[in-house]
């Protein structure tokens, strides 16, 4: 609620005064944001973000907190509501007086990561196994034949933990890739005429097909018309993917190595393309198949059998196949990895097992994370906690990691700049690291042998090129190159609740001394001093406690209440008279002259009011005055829920575009601050919120439609 009397022009200097204070208040809580971040001090931890409950419960709170003044009032308590509110605002206080002192004394910068060296590979990248281990392939020509030689390598080992040599086929064209689809003990490699299945534990060649036979010529024939593209071995069967987006499942026969019989077809999604767009795919279990396309994602059920006929009275329509869960993207996918969740309860030793993780990125920069439980009812779930929008403009990674190698994964992503480690369940920014240029990386850490001697832990960044030769784009070569460098604990962003004791008294003195000037010395400027840092500690604390979709929510229902207040039951102007009265600072004060003074201020809001209503200006008011007493008056209230949508915009958004969209927040705030100027500056008692809260989620929106478009309200909102 915000209130004024007298003469626009003269009023002026005190809506300004009051707009730097709305705004100081802000940027107060911005600044000490980054220690509550580190700290993760969620008011309803990290899953209570996104769940309404808790904002009817902030509701509800902000109901009995009104009634129970109003009460007191009422039955002349005030010296119980002046007591029991001291007691609120010094513990508020401390929520931002201890975290400035933090942020100003404490030295949180951090030693920048250096690269050791670099190690040039001539062999053709594959896919990541696992936490720290790979696979690669050199091509050779042993005696007229294609050789590939598959090496399952080490990050920080130069030798490889295995060698295979699988023939490419005198069938097959001699620069086809080599398509991967890495599984949970195996691994299914496919060059479009042969595909083997090879262990991962030894590198063992477990089963060998054709993706053609020779016919009485001696000529060869396709098995399947639109040829095998994508490959994977169950325990029972082989299914393959053609660049039809058709899935095909052929029997195995354990006591006849190499035969194999076709059984049945199912369609794909037509978005679900695999031929020169293929991103990764991976085998979860013998029934489960993730495939990630350049624009969709999804997991696929592989069937053990079909109902109906494989080509139903000879034409190419087939059962669609079951997708079970799916994402998709026009931007395009851009990154894979499955992996122990690193926002799960319990460490890796201790889990369910089989339940994994599933990480996509993006190429402008969101993460979709699905959890996998394969005992449970709901095999795949959307994981709302690891899943971020717009966490960068690009993202080129995502791994699964465990630094600390305690049994509790960390989430590192690697933007179009660096790589970030967003710590276990916290999800709270702890390492940034640069990645050297390259559309095509992959990032880890590893512990070699040096490492675990002393005890030191190396991160690699490995960027994959292809060459090419000729207009028609032969590939003739790949390689890759793997940079390395240590990191140590100086390395590391501060994490946790930082407590240290020197900014810890000297953040409790100060607010034990603002307190005592309130009781003894409850000036204007005293207690602007104690509005300014209590809302702000206020501000952050409930921002960074909710997404900006909820903020919202709870922002609307205060403007509606906060209208009714005013306007209809009128209790909320008793409350400001109450408050006024007691000096206390839950309001900020804006003097017209320098020399007033709110300690001989006697006015009651229900004063101001009455007297524009009458249009009397000049009726005699109960003020005791030194030489000029008018002033405007907003309560907290009116600064702290802009502010939080500000703050949470600045927390769930963040990076470039949660800044802009936090500064047009602010915008739209100040600009309803300005209409509410106008309509005050006529003498009546106004509800700050309707405008206040308005102007900035409008602000939010328009911000939102130039950045991140309907992502601004995607944050997975629960009950």
């Amino acid at each position: 609620m915000s209130d004024v009397g007298g003469d626009f022009r003269r009023q002026l200097p005190s809506m300004i005064g009051m707009a730097g204070m709305f705004v100081a208040t802000i940027f107060l809580a911005m600044y000490i944001r980054p220690w509550y971040d580190r700290a993760g001090l969620q008011a309803f931890g990290e899953a209570g973000a996104s769940q309404l409950r808790f904002i009817a419960l902030e509701l509800l709170m902000i109901f009995i907190f009104t009634a129970a003044i109003l009460l007191l009032a009422k039955y002349k308590k005030e010296w119980v509501i002046k007591y029991g509110i001291m007691g609120i605002l010094f513990i508020a206080l401390l929520y931002a007086s201890i975290p400035l002192a933090h942020q100003i004394m404490v030295d949180d910068s951090v030693t920048p990561f250096e690269y050791e060296s670099t190690d040039d590979v001539d062999a053709a990248y594959l896919t990541e196994i696992g936490m720290d281990q790979y696979l690669d392939s050199i091509r050779s020509n042993e005696s007229g034949e294609l050789v590939n030689t598959i090496r399952l390598m080490q990050w920080g080992s130069e030798e490889p933990l295995w060698t295979t040599a699988i023939p490419h086929g005198n069938v097959t064209y001699e620069f086809s890739e080599l398509v991967v689809v890495p599984g949970p003990t195996s691994v299914t490699i496919n060059n479009g005429a042969l595909i083997y299945t090879l262990s991962l534990s030894d590198g063992t060649i477990e089963s060998t097909y054709n993706c053609f036979e020779f016919n009485s010529q001696g000529d060869a024939v396709p098995i399947i018309e639109t040829g095998c593209i994508v490959a994977t071995k169950t325990d029972d069967a082989l299914y393959i993917i053609d660049a039809a987006e058709r899935l095909h499942r052929y029997n195995t026969f354990e006591n006849s190595p190499g035969v194999m019989t076709k059984q049945a077809t199912w369609q794909l999604p037509s978005e679900m393309k695999v031929i020169d767009v293929l991103v990764e795919a991976e085998l979860l279990d013998d029934t489960h198949l993730l495939l990630v396309s350049e624009n969709y994602a999804g997991v696929v059920l592989l069937e053990p059998s079909i109902d109906d006929p494989p080509n139903p009275l000879g034409q190419d329509v087939y059962k669609p196949a079951q997708i079970l869960i799916h994402a998709e993207s026009e931007a395009g996918f851009s990154a894979l990895d499955v992996g122990y969740s690193n926002v799960a309860e319990k460490p890796m030793d201790e889990a369910d097992e089989g339940k994994q993780l599933i990480v996509l990125g993006t190429n402008d920069g969101d993460v979709f994370a699905w959890s996998y439980s394969p005992l449970e009812s709901e095999v795949f779930e959307v994981e709302s906690a690891v899943s971020l929008y717009n966490f960068a403009s690009g993202i080129r990674d995502v791994r699964l990691t465990d630094i600390n190698a305690d049994g509790e994964t960390e989430l590192l992503i690697t933007t179009d700049k660096d790589a970030r480690l967003l710590y276990k369940a916290s999800m709270v920014q702890r390492l940034i690291i640069d990645v050297p240029e390259g559309e095509d990386v992959a990032v880890t850490f590893g512990e070699t042998v040096q490492d675990i001697e002393n005890d030191t832990i190396h991160f690699y960044a490995t960027v994959i090129t292809s060459s090419y030769l000729g207009d028609d784009a032969q590939m003739v070569g790949s390689s890759y190159a793997t940079s390395s460098g240590v990191v140590d604990s100086t390395m590391f962003l501060v994490g946790g609740l930082i407590i240290e004791d020197i900014p810890t008294i000297i953040g409790l003195l100060f607010s034990l001394l603002l307190m005592i000037l309130l009781y003894v010395h409850s000036e204007w400027y005293v207690v602007n001093t104690v509005g300014i840092l209590v809302g702000s500690g206020v501000i952050v604390m409930l921002g960074v406690s909710f997404v900006p979709t909820l903020i919202m929510v709870f922002m609307i229902a205060a403007a509606v209440y906060d209208a009714w207040a005013v306007y209809k039951s009128k209790h909320m102007l008793d409350l400001a008279d109450t408050m006024m009265n007691l000096n206390l600072p839950i309001l900020l004060v804006a003097p017209q002259d320098s020399d007033y003074s709110m300690r001989t201020e006697r006015t009651t809001v229900h004063d101001i009011d009455d007297e524009a209503e009458e249009v009397q200006p000049q009726i005699q008011r109960e003020r005791v005055v030194a030489k000029s007493n008018d002033a405007m008056l907003m309560g907290l209230g009116d600064v702290i829920f802009p502010g939080m949508l500000v703050l949470s915009t600045l927390q769930y958004i963040g990076g470039d575009n949660g800044l802009i969209m936090a500064m047009t927040t602010l915008v739209g705030s100040l600009i309803g601050y300005s209409i509410l100027m106008y309509y005050v500056g006529k003498g009546q008692a106004q509800a700050g919120l309707p405008l206040l809260n308005g102007g900035a989620i409008l602000g939010y929106i328009v911000g939102g439609l130039f950045t991140i478009g309907m992502a601004m309200f995607q944050f997975n909102i629960s009950f």
